[in-house]
């Protein structure tokens, strides 16, 4: 039986040295790897484009063989429709911005921060916006009368207080004079 060829040993160290040591380019190898990195991200961005735009071609042709097997009446309904529905959503976004309006303005008036405004208009009703605006100045009040209250009934004397010098002369010892 023939002994089979041993591979030369290589030494641990050698082998982490080379994994280590930074590959260099020149000039011209980092301008071709550059350029395959934005071809690869153009092609990628352009397949996604491609996608959209394949996508919205379908949905037009389904809408375009809806509306050519429609007749004038249904075409005109549907049209009528779809401005009803627009006009709905623009109307739903103007109540919005005017319910915002006003409740920075109650805000204001309770001297609450008009960040509270877009998490109050998610509530979506008036009433409910003004009875959690009320609850929330009422606990802020109470929250800080009681931390003014108890700073304020502070036990003991304060330190250094006048009672503690007796004298003239005691006075000139604590100014250091």
């Amino acid at each position: 039986m023939a002994e089979e060829p041993k591979a030369p040993e290589t030494d641990v160290t050698e082998q982490t040295e080379a994994e280590e040591t930074p590959k260099t380019y020149t000039q011209d190898e980092l301008d071709k790897e550059i350029e395959r990195e934005a071809e690869r991200r153009v092609a990628k961005a352009k397949k996604g484009w491609d996608e959209q735009l394949d996508d919205k071609l379908s949905e037009a042709k389904t809408e375009g063989a809806k509306l050519a097997k429609m007749s004038a009446q249904e075409k005109a309904e549907a049209a009528a429709k779809e401005r009803a529905d627009k006009l709905a959503a623009r109307e739903a976004e103007l109540n919005k911005r005017e319910l915002t309006a006003n409740v920075r303005d109650v805000l204001a008036e309770k001297d609450l921060p008009s960040e509270l405004a877009e998490p109050l208009v998610a509530l979506g009703e008036a009433d409910l916006i003004a009875q959690t605006a009320d609850s929330i100045s009422q606990l802020i009040s109470e929250r800080v009368n009681k931390e003014v209250d108890s700073k304020l009934s502070g036990g003991g004397k304060p330190k250094g207080s006048a009672e503690n010098i007796d004298t003239k002369s005691d006075l000139a010892k604590s100014l250091g004079l």
